[in-house]
C-alpha cells in the first residue's frame, strides 16, 4: 500500500487556521479565571442560537448527551411518557439509538428512502410510537414533509443534527431550527468542530431549554438543592471560545465543501460507482460525500494503491451491532445496502483543484 498522498480529512491543517486565535482564547480564559460556565460559554450559546435561528442554545459535553438530555427533559415536562417509543431511521450512527436507550426509552427503527428518513417510511411504520428522531445524516437535512407530518399529527419531533451544521432548507431555515429540539456534536471532525468533545441543544421552547440546562447540571434547583436526577454534561468555556472563532468561517467552509461535491457529480463517470440522486447536493452541509459501490473492498484497495484517503459511514448498521442484540432481528434492505456499499470520498474546505482532479481520475480508472 502506498503512503496516503491525499488524506480523507486533513484535520491538523484545518484546525491550524485558528492557532493564533486559539492561543488568545486560552489566554483570555486564564485571565477571566472561570473554567466552568461563564461569559465565554454564554457568548457562544447566544451566537450559535442566533446562527441557527432559534431562541436558545444549551451547551453540552457531547452530541450524544445533547440527544439524551432532550428526551429526558421532555419526559420531565410530560411531553413524552416514561419508556417512550421513539421512531428512528435504521440508517444512522449508533449514537442515535444509544441516546434513546440511555434515556430509558425504546427505539422503533424504520428503513430509509435514498438516504434519510422520509415520509413514506414514517407512514409505513406499523408500530405505535410517541415521538420521532430525525437524523440529518452526512449533513443532508431531512425533508420538510416529515416535520409537516409530525406537526399535523401532533407528534413531537426531534433532530440529530450532529452532521448538518449550517445546512439550509428550501425556505431558508437552518439545521437546528425545524424540530422541537435539535442536538449538535462539535467533535473535531465536524463542519463546526472543537478541539475535543462538545455538543449543543437548539430549541425555541424556553421550558425545554431550561430543563435541558438543569438536567445537564446535576438536576440542580439551587447550589445545594437538586430536585431532579440529572447528569454532568456541560460544554467547557474553553471549547466554547474555540467554537466562537470557528463559527465565523462555517458558511465559507460549507460553500467550499459544496464546490467539491459539485465537482464530483460533474466529473465522476464510472459505471461501477453510483452517486446518490443529484438532490443530495441541496439542503446539505456536505459533512460526508458518499458513493456506493458493490465491491467496496476492491475500491478501498484501489484508492490505497493510489494514495487516496477514504472512510466508510458506516460498515455495520445499529440494528446489527453486538451491543444492540435485541434489534438484530430487524431487516431493513435499503439501510443494509447503504452500510454494505457506502464509501466516503475526501470533501473538505482545503482540497485543491489538483487534488480533486486526482481523486476523480483515480475513481474513474477503477
Amino acid at each position: 500500500m502506498k503512503p496516503t498522498q491525499i488524506p480523507y480529512l486533513d484535520l491538523p491543517a484545518l484546525q491550524a487556521r485558528f492557532a493564533l486565535q486559539d492561543q488568545q482564547t486560552l489566554t483570555r480564559l486564564h485571565e477571566v479565571g472561570q473554567f466552568i460556565g461563564g461569559a465565554m460559554l454564554e457568548a457562544f450559546e447566544n451566537e450559535f442560537a442566533s446562527y441557527c435561528g432559534v431562541g436558545h442554545a444549551v451547551g453540552t459535553a457531547n452530541g450524544l448527551d445533547a440527544l439524551r438530555l432532550i428526551l429526558l427533559a421532555d419526559q420531565e415536562l410530560g411531553i413524552l411518557p416514561q419508556k417512550a417509543r421513539i421512531l428512528v431511521p435504521a440508517h444512522t450512527y449508533i449514537a442515535s439509538f444509544l441516546s434513546i436507550i440511555h434515556a430509558g426509552m425504546h427505539p422503533i427503527p424504520v428503513d430509509v428512502g435514498h438516504l434519510n428518513l422520509d415520509l413514506k417510511a414514517v407512514e409505513a411504520c406499523e408500530t405505535s410510537y410517541d415521538g420521532i428522531l430525525a437524523v440529518d445524516l452526512y449533513g443532508k437535512m431531512v425533508a420538510d414533509e416529515v416535520y409537516d407530518y409530525a406537526k399535523e399529527h401532533d407528534i413531537p419531533i426531534y433532530c440529530d443534527t450532529a452532521q448538518s451544521h449550517g445546512a439550509i432548507n428550501a425556505t431558508g431555515k437552518k439545521a437546528g431550527s425545524l424540530a422541537r429540539a435539535s442536538a449538535f456534536s462539535f467533535y473535531p471532525t465536524k463542519n463546526l468542530g472543537a478541539l475535543g468533545d462538545g455538543g449543543a441543544i437548539t430549541t425555541d421552547d424556553h421550558q425545554l431549554a431550561g430543563m435541558c440546562r438543569k438536567l445537564g447540571n446535576y438536576g440542580r434547583l439551587s447550589r445545594y438543592e437538586n430536585d431532579q436526577l440529572g447528569l454532568n454534561s456541560r460544554l467547557d468555556p474553553l471549547q466554547a471560545g474555540f467554537l466562537s472563532t470557528r463559527l465565523e468561517l462555517l458558511d465559507e467552509d460549507n460553500s467550499k465543501r459544496k464546490e467539491v461535491a459539485q465537482y464530483y457529480y460533474a466529473h465522476i463517470k464510472n459505471e461501477r460507482i453510483d452517486l446518490l440522486p443529484a438532490d443530495f447536493l441541496y439542503h446539505n452541509a456536505l459533512h460526508v460525500f458518499p458513493v456506493l459501490v458493490a465491491d467496496r473492498d476492491a475500491l478501498k484497495k484501489h484508492l490505497e494503491q493510489h494514495g487516496i484517503g477514504y472512510s466508510c459511514h458506516y460498515e455495520i448498521p445499529p440494528h446489527q451491532q453486538p451491543a444492540l442484540s435485541s434489534y438484530n432481528f430487524g431487516v431493513f434492505p435499503r439501510t443494509e445496502l447503504l452500510h454494505r456499499q457506502e464509501l466516503s470520498l475526501p470533501c473538505h474546505p482545503l482540497l485543491t483543484a489538483q487534488q480533486m482532479e486526482r481523486i476523480v481520475d483515480v475513481i474513474n480508472k477503477f
